[in-house]
C-alpha cells in the first residue's frame, strides 16, 4: 500500500523536492480548472433557457387567449435572468492569482452566498407563477359556454366566474410555495448542479486532507 496512488500523491503534493509533485500538483490545478469551467458553463446554458423559456412562454399565452398572465410571466423571468447575469458578473471579483485550492475555497462560497441570494426571490417567484399558470385555466372556463353556464348554475359562490373555493385554492398552494419556496429552489439547483456541486466539494477535501498532512 506503500506505493498506492494516494501515498504517491501525498507525497508529491507535499514533498516539493520530489520530481512527480510538479505534475500532482499540476493535475490538481487541471482538475479545479475543468470543474470550475464546466460549471460557468452550465450557469450560461441556464440564463439562456430561461431567456428561451419566457420568449415561448409569452407566445404560448398569448395564443391561449391570456397574453397578459404571459407578459406577467416574462417579466418574471427577465427579473430571475438579470439577477443571475448580476451574479455571474460578480465572479471576476475572485481573486485569481491564488493557488488553486484557495481559488475553489473561495469560487465555492461564492456559489453558496448566491444560491442563499437567489432563495429570496425564489420563494416569491414560485407562487406568483403557479398563479399566473392558472389563468389558461381560468380563461378556458370563461370562454366555454357550457362550462361557464355549469358554474354559474352550480348554486356555488363564484368570483369572476370561478368557484370561490377555487380561488381559495390556489391561494393556498401559493402561500405554501412561498413559505416552502426556498427548499424548492434549492431542490431545483440540486437537480441541474447537484452532482457537479458534488465533484466540486470532493476536489476540495482531497487538496484539505493533502494539506493536513503538511
Amino acid at each position: 500500500m506503500e506505493n498506492s496512488i494516494e501515498m504517491i500523491w501525498k507525497k508529491g503534493f507535499l514533498n516539493s523536492d520530489a520530481l512527480i509533485a510538479p505534475k500532482l500538483n499540476n493535475l490538481y490545478n487541471q482538475k479545479s480548472q475543468n470543474i470550475v469551467e464546466k460549471l460557468k458553463r452550465m450557469f450560461k446554458v441556464n440564463l439562456y433557457a430561461i431567456l428561451v423559456f419566457a420568449t415561448l412562454s409569452t407566445g404560448l399565452y398569448a395564443a391561449l387567449g391570456v397574453p397578459i398572465a404571459g407578459l406577467f410571466i416574462f417579466s418574471l423571468l427577465m427579473v430571475v435572468s438579470w439577477r443571475s447575469y448580476q451574479t455571474s458578473k460578480t465572479l471576476s471579483n475572485l481573486d485569481n492569482s491564488i493557488n488553486s485550492y484557495e481559488y475553489l475555497k473561495s469560487f465555492n462560497q461564492w456559489i453558496n452566498d448566491a444560491i442563499e441570494k437567489n432563495t429570496k426571490i425564489m420563494r416569491v417567484f414560485y407562487g406568483l407563477i403557479f398563479l399566473a399558470s392558472l389563468m389558461p385555466i381560468v380563461h378556458a372556463i370563461k370562454a366555454g359556454e357550457v362550462t361557464n353556464a355549469a358554474m354559474q348554475n352550480s348554486g356555488l359562490h363564484l368570483i369572476y366566474g370561478i368557484p370561490t373555493i377555487g380561488w381559495v385554492a390556489a391561494l393556498t398552494i401559493a402561500l405554501l410555495m412561498f413559505a416552502f419556496g426556498g427548499k424548492i429552489y434549492r431542490w431545483d439547483v440540486n437537480i441541474v448542479y447537484g452532482s457537479t456541486f458534488k465533484k466540486l466539494e470532493s476536489i476540495i477535501i482531497e487538496m484539505e486532507e493533502l494539506r493536513k498532512g503538511e
